[in-house]
């Protein structure tokens, strides 16, 4: 019995070894078969491009002329030049911002303050009114600027809360009689002078401004002031980044929210709008975290970070850091606070206690770089109380880390609380008490609680050091900015407010640093970026222009676009640090959003800026080379220039800002080179010009030859040839938005491929596929000078691609597939698979586990690719949560002692409730988020989107068997030598495979799903110098000219009470 089972069992094992043998030499041989098939492929592809493209009308022999050299890129020299132009660009604009300043701070010096001003008197011209169609507003286009301006005067801006405020009338014209307002108006409106002046005498400067503490805002030249659609104008200059940051020296902050039972409802929803309002005033150089409270206190996001091991573990040697106030890690305080829920009862101690131990112990475990290191706060919400922690002040006033915390509070909500004891907290530690009562109230109670305060008095020696921002976008133009701004001081006697006065500003558009860029010399695969101190990008290709100009900046770290590796790491710190350096690293060049190519040798070279606190750096092959033109032809060749087939980069050739649109580029270049404009002054010395003329010539008798060709629509969708200088010609016109997507050379994923390998580029589409190869030029050196692509038809792909197989020895019956570097397919002998659709597909979404053994093998590798500056379509937000009530019940001998001096407040918040009550029905409804600038317009927002990327791996071989839910199926694949492409022979069924990859698909998804301690921490030069606040003590000051009366005060008390019976 025994041995009958061993006899068949081991019949079964030779059986199944046979079967196996057999398996393993059918895909040895077939794969032998499909190589030799590859290798007709690769010269079909050739020929089918030079076929369709007439490439061979661009070759020539470059060896005897004079006119065209190929150089070694040096990128050492390239990025001193290029810092140097930039600091001498910066350099001027700082020259014209002290210009401005001192003549502000003169003219306070001999102003005499006026009474009797009124509105209608002193005419500021509001920008919001002016309209270029209006010919009595005699507003001309501006070339420099690109919009339609007013030269002989400055526009106003004024916040919707200082004039317009949505009020009644009467109270709108009390507004508008402010005479801190009226006043401020008369004694600045002398500074068009020096903003006419300096506009004339640098004709790379832009926008200048002055931002005052008052509200408004003044621009040089006037032009129309733009409020994106369905939105009104929410736009506050003291709000913006380059006030913030020119105003207020770097802070480190604590925030404690009271959550306890008594700020049931609307006041918790009032407080948590204004905490968020509060975190969205603090810049890049502040540190904050955010504790709730009622008889406990912790972290909103309870987080901690071990230092030791670089975990997050519960023990004595790990702390909950304050947190850089980056976008980012805004975001995630923002989500935190919208999920607090209330209840319990408030302990202030408690709090404070907390908020001052963790200062103490935040001072002794920092990095370096870490926090701020100048001012520390605690800013306190509350809806009241008459707790008066004294042992705590007592306590930590003694130590060294926490005796300079100043203390700010908030008493917030509609119903009177007793607030005294908020108002001793902060006039006892140096800090303010403030009175939110509406949502409508939050904005101007958040800028004006503490700005002033903390504002730096004005040095005694005189020396003031420029602000840079980094990126933003401009409310003017809505482009991509930086702003240089300074502090502007009060030189009289007749302010009674602080020291500081406002902020003067000039704006750097990101396009005119880019400008200075060696464009063509660095190629298509290279490019600039400029980072701040902070490792946050200030210009950078892959900077995404943002959604409106009401964001705070983007805060888009370096490491955040580029391949973050141990060797980009090392070169951001050092970069931050504001050192120099050259590193060549391995590393993944992007084609586009859905293509990578790993490229060994990128170099990295950069140096810092003088005088700023920004890095250059500079990116491109290392080893490359570059083309110099010589003695071009100017008019002669630009003439020919034709707008219906012809596309010129947005590069500075001739004027150093160009206009947006390509038509119009065109025609001012042959304009500027035709009357010897701009750069074009001396045309033989600008290379860039030179190459653009050079390219001009070179692809005429293409386009000629293109235009002689009968190609039928239905086999050939276009032709088009891309030019390292810039230039893009294409055939037939149908083809210009195409062509319009990658006339530049920088965003050029053909001309990419072309400068990395001579092969034939694929990109497959559901239309067809585009071909392209790189065109190059030999003298010396080998350079490509151009990419000629050809855009066919899925049809004719087909087509021909059968035809090719049928001149072969090719006779298996095998699904053949041509998909190319991301996991595309390009064409195939089959139309369709089991009635879907092939061309253009992503192999991964077949009904079969092809990429997913493709992957596993090594064929093809992915990285799952994180975009921080998506946009996507707007979600609802949670809204807030509200616990039981509670009641805090507060001591009597407190009570009675803080009695008298509460009721001296409860005229000044009763008139804040009137007021604030009058706004919220008077104005206009508007989302929480919009108030600080978060949600967005026409139902899009900000968002963070995740895509897997494929490319090739290691492996250019394999054959294996994939199951199936009923039956298996082999396959074979081979990697093309000459163009980026495999191709896969597939053993097919008459059933569907009913077994998918499990691998994700390339379709950008959004991140829903973020960790709260997800916070963003990397290393940061700490800005070298601090300026403390003024000393002004506003707990003394009275916000009137004269006090509230004892007659108004009783009067407010018996009003308080009548309304306390009816409701």
């Amino acid at each position: 019995m025994a041995k009958g089972v061993g006899c068949r069992g081991g019949w079964a094992i030779g059986v199944v070894f046979m079967v196996c043998c057999v398996t393993s030499q059918d895909l040895k041989g077939d794969s032998r078969s499909l190589a030799d098939l590859a290798g007709k492929i690769d010269d079909w592809l050739e020929d089918l491009h030079e076929t369709t493209s007439d490439t061979n009308v661009l070759r020539r022999d470059y060896n005897g002329d004079d006119n065209v050299e190929i150089e070694r890129v040096r990128t050492e020299p390239m990025v001193q030049e290029m810092a140097g132009d930039v600091n001498r660009l910066l350099s001027d604009k700082r020259k014209a911002l002290q210009k401005i300043v001192q003549h502000l701070e003169d003219a306070t010096a001999t102003y005499l303050w006026k009474d009797d001003l009124e509105l209608n008197t002193s005419h500021p011209l509001l920008m919001k009114y002016l309209d270029p169609g209006n010919d009595s507003h005699e507003m001309q286009m501006d070339e420099r600027l690109g919009v339609a301006v007013k030269y002989n005067i400055s526009g106003i801006h004024v916040p919707l809360e200082v004039y317009e405020g949505w009020l009644w009338p009467n109270i709108r014209e009390h507004r508008e009689q402010d005479p801190e307002i009226l006043n401020g108006l008369s004694w600045s409106s002398t500074v068009d002078r020096v903003f006419r002046d300096n506009f004339d005498a640098d004709q790379t400067l832009m926008w200048q401004y002055f931002g005052a503490q008052t509200g408004f805002m003044r621009v040089y030249p006037a032009t129309t002031w733009y409020v994106p659609p369905n939105l009104i104008d929410l736009y506050d200059a003291r709000l913006r980044p380059w006030y913030v940051q020119g105003s207020v020296p770097p802070k480190d902050m604590i925030i404690l929210m009271d959550r306890s039972g008594s700020v049931h409802g609307q006041t918790f929803t009032i407080m948590k709008w204004a905490v968020k309002t509060l975190i969205d005033t603090l810049g890049e150089n502040d540190f904050v975290n955010v504790a709730a409270f009622n008889d406990t206190t912790e972290w909103v996001n309870n987080c901690t970070y071990c230092k030791v091991n670089g975990t997050e573990e519960d023990n004595e040697d790990c702390h909950q850091v304050l947190v850089q106030a980056s976008t980012s890690n805004k975001k995630l305080l923002f989500r935190a606070i919208d999920e607090l829920e209330d209840g319990g009862i408030a302990s202030y101690s408690n709090a404070l206690e907390f908020a001052l131990k963790a200062f103490k112990e935040y001072s002794q475990t920092k990095e370096r770089g870490e926090g701020a290191q100048c001012h520390k706060t605690i800013m306190l919400f509350s809806d009241g109380g008459t707790e008066w922690p004294e042992e705590i002040f007592k306590k930590y006033k003694a130590d060294e880390d926490t005796k300079d915390v100043r203390v700010f509070t908030y008493a917030v909500g509609p119903h009177p609380i007793p607030t005294a004891v908020l108002k001793q907290m902060a006039c006892s530690t140096g800090g303010q008490y403030s009175v939110i009562t509406t949502r409508s109230s939050v904005r101007t109670k958040i800028q004006e609680s503490y700005t002033s305060l903390l504002s730096p008095a004005h040095p005694l020696n005189g020396n003031l050091s420029d602000q840079y921002t980094t990126a933003y976008t401009s409310a003017v133009t809505e482009e991509l900015t930086i702003s240089l701004t300074r502090p502007v001081y009060n030189m009289s006697d007749y302010a009674n407010t602080s020291d500081l006065l406002g902020v003067a500003g000039i704006d750097v558009p990101i396009q005119s640093l880019k400008n200075l860029s060696p464009f063509e010399a660095l190629g298509p695969n290279g490019y600039t970026f400029i980072i701040n101190h902070n490792g946050f990008i200030v210009m950078h290709p892959r900077l995404s222009p943002q959604l409106s100009y009401l964001l705070g900046p983007p805060h888009i770290d370096l490491l955040d676009v580029e391949e973050e590796t141990n060797e980009t790491t090392f070169i951001r710190k050092r970069m931050a640090n504001g050192t120099a350096g050259s590193e060549s690293v391995l590393g993944k060049i992007r084609i586009d959003d859905s293509h990578s190519v790993v490229y060994s040798t990128i170099q990295y070279t950069w140096t810092p800026i003088t005088d700023t606190t920004y890095s250059l750096g500079i990116v491109n092959l290392q080893r490359s080379h570059h083309m110099i033109i010589h003695n071009q032809n100017g008019y002669s060749v630009a003439e020919q220039f034709n707008t219906t087939d012809t596309l010129i980069a947005p590069w500075p050739y001739c004027r150093g800002r160009q206009a947006s649109d390509s038509v119009t580029r065109v025609k001012d270049f042959i304009k500027d080179v035709s009357e010897r404009k701009g750069l074009c002054k001396k045309l033989g010395q600008n290379e860039l010009a030179q190459g653009l003329l050079w390219s001009q010539s070179w692809t005429q008798e293409l386009l000629k030859q293109w235009k002689k060709d009968r190609w039928s629509k239905d086999d050939l969708i276009g032709r088009v040839i891309f030019t390292r200088f810039g230039l893009t010609r294409f055939h037939p016109e149908s083809q210009k938005q195409g062509a319009l997507r990658w006339h530049d050379p920088w965003y050029n994923p053909a001309l990419r491929r072309g400068e990395l390998s001579s092969r034939i580029a694929i990109l497959p589409h559901s239309l067809g596929a585009f071909l392209s190869a790189p065109v190059k030029v030999a003298k010396n050196y080998e350079v490509m000078a151009g990419v000629v692509g050809v855009n066919l038809t899925a049809s004719y792909l087909h087509s021909e691609f059968k035809t090719m197989l049928m001149r072969t020895e090719w006779n298996k019956d095998y699904l053949l597939l041509l998909v190319d570097d991301g996991g595309l397919i390009v064409t195939s002998n089959e139309v369709e698979l089991h009635g879907v659709t092939l061309q253009g597909m992503f192999l991964g979404d077949l009904n079969m586990p092809l990429m997913e053994h493709l992957h596993n093998a090594s064929v093809y590798n992915m990285d799952k690719r994180v975009n921080t500056q998506a946009i996507c379509k707007e979600s609802k937000t949670k809204g807030t949560s509200a616990g039981p009530r509670s009641f805090h019940i507060p001591n009597p001998l407190k009570l009675v002692a803080g009695f008298l001096i509460d009721i001296l407040s409860w005229a000044d918040y009763l008139r804040y409730m009137i007021f604030s009550c009058v706004v919220a029905l008077m104005s206009p409804s508007v989302e929480a988020w919009s108030e600080w600038g978060m949600t967005q317009i026409g139902g899009q927002e900000s968002c963070v989107m995740a895509q897997a990327v494929y490319y090739f791996g290691e492996n250019t071989r394999h054959s294996a068997v994939m199951t199936c839910s009923n039956h298996t199926a082999k396959f074979w694949v081979r990697r093309l030598v000459k163009a980026n492409a495999i191709l896969v022979a597939i053993e097919t069924k008459p059933e569907e495979c009913g077994v998918y990859s499990s691998l994700p698909n390339i379709t950008p998804e959004r991140v829903t799903s973020v960790k709260p301690c997800a916070y963003q921490a990397r290393f940061r030069r700490r800005p070298s110098s601090c300026l403390m606040g003024n000393s002004t003590d506003y707990c003394n000051k009275s916000s009137h000219p004269t006090a509230a009366s004892l007659g108004t005060i009783l009067s407010v008390l018996l009003i308080s009470k009548f309304l306390g019976s009816i409701f």
